[in-house]
């Protein structure tokens, strides 16, 4: 009687097709899956940081500015650290002291913020700028729609030059956001740059900015990629520093835009746009505490309209 001892030829291929297809079909599972469980994270990040500004709020009685002033530029994330179970690491900030000592900062300063904050990071996202020395960050504050003169205050600290809720030399509170705490937005995310100097290739904007000379105000002409007189890929590259280009943004373009983000040499003036790596849009945390996924769809009226504290905009389901 004879046996088969062997599979043949034929069976030997269809199983390995069949195992081929399987591979196939289970591997965006997984990167699904592992992408949903990333962005979950994210929106964890974004409510710890909403929920440290409304602890701050209730210690100082105002949010904390985006920055105090050249030199004294500072975070908001940076001095909500305590709030936010990093405590020891704002021990060894001196605050009555500049941050970096670019600025004049002392070499203390310097070291704590080389320290990578896990809560900073979006998980889908790099951890600090290629090449950089410094802890990256990837939620900056909310400093307003970009439609009015400045995107942050002056010195002088008039908070009319942004609409938004923080901003250089900003003092706002609940007490401010007459539009609601569920209808204006604090944080949202923004995308690590890659440490590029030159214009990016196939118009891929989601890593490097056009850069201004010093105080030149960003208008959409000045900013057109084609012209630029010079491009940053260290977007994000320093929590500990106040600027537009690390730790604030606003809402002139909208989330993931295909323009590209703007700012001047003195960081004073900037049109951005939120950018994630999450399919379809970006996340954004509200004054509220709570966290939602806004579309890249969504109309640039809305988008704008939910950047300012007290613009009295009617703001429809986005």
């Amino acid at each position: 009687m004879n046996r088969r001892q062997a599979f043949t030829l034929v069976e030997l291929l269809v199983v390995i097709a069949i195992i081929g297809i399987l591979i196939a079909l289970l591997l965006p599972a997984v990167q699904q899956a592992r992408e949903a469980a990333r962005r979950m994270q994210c929106t964890n990040n974004l409510k710890q940081l909403t929920l440290a500004l409304h602890n701050y709020d209730g210690s100082l009685g105002s949010f904390p500015p985006g920055g105090l002033g050249y030199p004294m530029v500072w975070s908001a994330q940076a001095q909500l650290l305590p709030y936010v179970e990093q405590g020891n690491l704002q021990d060894l900030l001196d605050f009555t002291q500049p941050p970096l000592t670019a600025f004049g900062g002392p070499a203390q300063n310097e070291n704590a913020a080389q320290t990578t904050i896990d809560m900073l990071l979006c998980p889908s996202d790099k951890d600090e700028v290629p090449g950089s020395i410094y802890g990256g960050i990837s939620y900056p504050a909310n400093a307003g729609s970009g439609i009015n003169s400045l995107s942050i205050a002056t010195d002088d600290g008039a908070i009319s030059n942004a609409d938004g809720v923080i901003f250089s030399l900003s003092k706002t509170s609940f007490r401010d956001i007459t539009d609601g705490t569920s209808n204006t937005v604090v944080f949202s995310e923004h995308l690590l740059g890659d440490g590029g100097t030159t214009a990016p290739t196939n118009d891929d904007y989601r890593f490097r900015v056009v850069e201004l000379d010093t105080s030149t105000q960003t208008t959409e002409s000045a900013c057109t990629a084609s012209s630029a007189p010079a491009w940053s890929g260290q977007r994000g590259a320093k929590w500990i520093n106040g600027h537009l280009a690390d730790t604030m943004y606003n809402h002139w373009y909208g989330p993931n835009s295909n323009n590209p983000d703007c700012h001047n040499g003195y960081h004073n003036f900037a049109i951005t746009s939120a950018r994630s790596q999450h399919p379809g849009g970006v996340q954004v945390a509200m004054a509220d505490g709570s966290a939602r996924f806004v579309g890249e769809t969504v109309a640039i009226e809305i988008w704008r309209a939910i950047a300012t504290r007290g613009g009295g905009e009617v703001v429809s389901e986005y």
